[in-house]
């Protein structure tokens, strides 16, 4: 469970609150009625080893993050649709790395900041930071927009109203970072207060995993150590391909032989990746440096 009281809640509606918003932005636009097991998901970490962290909502705000979990090469993305200022405090805030705004960026104040209308970062003094408006999604849902302008709900499979899906945030991220997804925050209403690291998320969509029934399975391809420095060692034979978290195949291949089978992977940047098998296995793994 979640060590945070998570703002949850059903929204029927919402409407453009800027005169200058993009044309192609759909509004006014009927939100679906959530139940709220759609909009939240009492899971606080996806995956302990991974190091990429996300936060998502509408209404923008005081975005206060506390770095007090230890997390080598730890990289941050936020989408919202009004403005929010991004600041990091805690012990271990110098060992971000790279943060990503990439939302609406809309100027009316809901929360209350007072001052200021554009989205700002600051506290990670050795990370590159970026500011994005509306860039375009990287991973196609009907279900969400086009854009990178908000979201709220962990919800992939009805409208979010013309907002983004929670596997379209995750896509558009791990593309860029190429990490692995530790946790997803997400939520309708202004942020507020200090979101610790160490509480986590509430939302693991993500389209690289999702994308393979087969983790489900018990007959799972066998494959270690993981994470991996240079060398995997899978336990099959026959075709295989290796994909990033953008879905990109980036190596292939053929096992031969019947025990472990040693596959360089020092050409692969640190990140997520994937190997899927000829026979319909795939398992995922992580690249450390």
């Amino acid at each position: 469970m979640l060590r945070r009281n998570v703002q949850c809640g059903c929204h029927v509606s919402f409407t453009r609150k800027r005169n200058d918003a993009p044309d192609t932005l759909p509004c006014p636009v009927p939100l679906p009625l959530l139940l709220p097991s759609q909009l939240c998901t009492a899971q606080s970490v996806c995956n302990p080893a991974g190091n990429v962290i996300l936060y998502s909502n509408y209404d923008g705000g005081p975005l206060t993050i506390q770095v007090d979990d230890s997390i080598p090469d730890l990289r941050v993305g936020v989408v919202s649709y009004e403005f929010v200022k991004i600041n990091f405090i805690g012990p271990y805030a110098g060992m971000i790395t790279e943060v990503i705004y990439a939302g609406y960026n809309g100027s009316n104040d809901h929360c209350g900041i007072g001052s200021g209308t554009s989205v700002s970062i600051g506290g990670a003094p050795n990370a590159v930071t970026d500011i994005r408006f509306a860039p375009t999604a990287t991973f196609s849902n009907s279900n969400g927009y086009g854009s990178m302008v908000c979201a709220y709900s962990c919800d992939v499979t009805t409208s979010q109203g013309g907002c983004n899906t929670a596997d379209q945030v995750a896509h558009y991220f791990l593309s860029e970072f190429g990490g692995v997804l530790r946790y997803h925050l997400t939520q309708y209403g202004c942020w507020s207060g200090t979101q610790a690291v160490s509480a986590g998320g509430n939302c693991c969509e993500d389209p690289l995993a999702t994308g393979f029934t087969e983790f489900a399975s018990a007959t799972h391809l066998e494959l270690f150590p993981n994470p991996a420095r240079d060398v995997i060692r899978v336990i099959a034979t026959g075709p295989f391909t290796l994909v990033d978290a953008a879905g990109r195949e980036v190596g292939s291949g053929s096992l031969s032989h019947l025990g472990p089978n040693d596959v360089d992977i020092t050409a692969l940047a640190p990140g997520a990746y994937a190997m899927r098998i000829a026979d319909g296995r795939a398992a995922r793994f992580l690249v450390q440096r």
